[in-house]
Formats: structure tokens, C-alpha cells, sequence
């Protein structure tokens, strides 16, 4: 089995390493592990015949969470398991873009209204519920560790094609100078819109705006954009180039 391990908000993939170590030990078995970076690490699992894998690893992500006191939250993205050592370690990179997807989400989640809980949770229901209707997080997953493919979904994708200079190319041409710093509210509008599926008049809700003022917000966005925000393909790529954006950190 592959896994990546990633650490929100930990001081250094040292202290997760040292903590994935110990809670494996606690499970009686041992692993390959090295650092890929500031706050992530690699770990190759062997596992016997038919031994369920996500809850081993869900066993070992809780005690290394609570061998860091619980002052961090570590998930891991996981690949299938593979017989030989050769194909486990090839489905790394695998494991670790959806480990990063899966932060992504996290971090998005956690940046709703109300920000997230002490103890991890999302605090913003709507948003969770906008979330799962959506279909790109699946339910519970505000405290879920481990995370697959089919978990991340688009996100997963777009994250595979970080750094990438044709999906780079394709935001900055769907969005434009919404991207600029100076354009935040635009893209906040943005965001908002599309989170609730292009229906203003829950949008004037949420934003707290009138209808006439939110209206005329959006017309100027769509001149800015140069598309029509109730076509439902232009809402589409709009959404799509805001995730590259995320992905990429724009």
C-alpha cells in the first residue's frame, strides 16, 4: 500500500514522521517512510491477505494525531494496494496528489463563514451541505483521514495537472483579471455564485445583498468576464478555472 501523509498546519514532516513511526509500531508492523517536504512524508504499508486497508490506516492517522497532541491534523491520500514493492512505490506520486486535493478541500471547507471548529470540524453547515451537493466531498469527510481518488474527484485531477501550462493558460483566459489581487471581491462573487449553482436569489441571501444591488454585481462581472453567467457550459469552465487557480495557489 502507498499512502502520503500530509500534516495541516505542522511545524515539519520530522514530527509527523516521527509520529506515523510510533503509531505504527502500536500496530505491530513496519513500513518504508521518507520526508517529501515541509509537512509531508511517504509511506510504503505491507499488509497481509485481505487485511482491511483504509482501517489500518485510519488506526494509524489517529494515533499519530494524538501522538502530536492533537495540535495537528494528519490525512493521508491512499492508492491500491499493490503486490511488489516496485509498483507500490511507483503509485506514490498517485498518493500524494490526492493527499494534496484532499487538503485542498479541507482548506476551502475550513475558509466558509464561521471558519472551522476547535476540534477540526467545518463549522459552516451550509456550506457542507452546498459541499455534498455538489458531489466533490463526500459526507463526514470534515474529519475523515484517509482519502482515495474517488474521494477528490476533480480536485484529484486538477491536481495531477499542477503546473501544468495548458491548465495554467486556461484559467487566466477564463478568468482574467479576476485573478488580479485588486479583483478579490470579483472572485469572492464568483465563488459564491457558482457554489450555489447560479440561483441569485440564494445568493443575495447568503452575500446578505439586495437583489437589484447583486444583480447589477454580476452584470458587471459577466462584462468583466466577457461571458454569460446563466449558460450553464460558461458557469461550468468558470468553476473549473477557479479550482486550477486554487490548486496552483493563484
Amino acid at each position: 500500500m502507498a499512502a502520503s501523509g500530509r500534516a495541516l498546519g505542522a511545524p515539519g514532516g520530522g514530527a509527523v514522521l516521527d509520529a506515523l513511526a510510533w503509531a505504527l509500531g502500536r500496530e505491530r508492523t513496519t513500513a518504508l517512510a521518507g520526508r517529501l517536504g515541509a509537512a509531508s512524508v511517504a509511506v510504503l504499508v505491507p499488509l497481509a491477505a485481505r487485511t482491511p486497508q483504509d482501517a489500518v490506516v485510519e488506526r494509524v492517522l489517529t494515533a499519530a494525531e494524538q501522538r502530536l497532541e492533537g495540535a495537528w491534523r494528519v490525512l493521508a491520500g491512499v492508492s491500491d494496494p499493490e503486490s511488489g514493492m516496485i509498483g507500490a512505490a511507483a503509485r506514490l506520486d498517485e498518493a500524494g496528489m490526492i493527499a494534496e486535493a484532499a487538503v485542498s478541500l479541507l482548506a476551502r471547507d475550513g475558509c466558509a463563514e464561521g471558519g472551522p471548529s476547535q476540534d477540526g470540524t467545518v463549522a459552516d453547515r451550509a456550506a457542507r451541505q452546498d459541499a455534498a451537493r455538489s458531489g466533490s466531498v463526500r459526507s463526514g469527510s470534515a474529519r475523515r483521514r484517509c482519502f482515495r481518488a474517488q474521494d477528490v474527484r476533480l480536485r484529484g485531477l486538477l491536481a495531477m495537472l499542477r503546473g501544468d501550462e495548458r491548465a495554467q493558460m486556461f484559467a487566466r483566459a477564463e478568468l482574467g483579471s479576476v485573478l488580479d489581487v485588486e479583483r478579490h471581491e470579483d472572485r469572492e462573487l464568483l465563488t459564491q455564485f457558482l457554489a450555489c449553482g447560479g440561483n441569485k436569489s440564494l445568493l443575495a441571501q447568503r452575500i446578505h445583498l439586495s437583489r437589484p444591488a447583486l444583480y447589477g454585481r454580476l452584470a458587471r462581472l459577466e462584462c468583466r468576464l466577457g461571458v454569460s453567467l446563466d449558460d450553464p457550459e460558461s458557469r461550468t469552465s468558470l468553476h473549473v478555472a477557479l479550482l486550477i487557480a486554487e490548486v496552483e495557489g493563484c
